[in-house]
């Protein structure tokens, strides 16, 4: 992960505004596995707050998801996304930080071309 990033504040806050919005659109839907992918996606936003030493109470509550920051975390660090409609078990190493947040923003990024 990245330690160079400069804008990881809008980061983590896009990554929060996108929680946000899937996991309300996951309960008004009763859709168990939606809520579960917000949450991991939270967690991430959590562990990346933490990670940056960026305080986690002055994260806004945004209505409109800034998807730029996302592609610039993902373009700064070289992040190749997983392909879902062909990813295999033995892709994701779940001991490895580096796979787990490439699960999270491949998430980040299917769900985020249907909002």
């Amino acid at each position: 992960m990245s330690n160079c990033y400069e804008k990881m504040d809008d980061y983590i806050n896009s990554i929060y505004t996108i929680f946000k919005i899937i996991y309300d659109k996951a309960n008004k839907q009763h859709d168990e596995r939606l809520q579960m992918i917000s949450l991991t996606i939270y967690n991430y936003a959590i562990f990346m707050a933490k990670e940056y030493n960026i305080d986690f109470n002055n994260i806004k509550n945004d209505e409109v998801i800034n998807l730029i920051p996302i592609f610039e975390y993902i373009t700064f660090n070289n992040i190749k996304l997983y392909d879902f409609s062909s990813i295999s078990i033995d892709d994701l190493d779940v001991t490895k930080k580096e796979d787990l947040e490439k699960f999270v923003l491949t998430h980040i990024y299917y769900i985020t071309q249907g909002i």
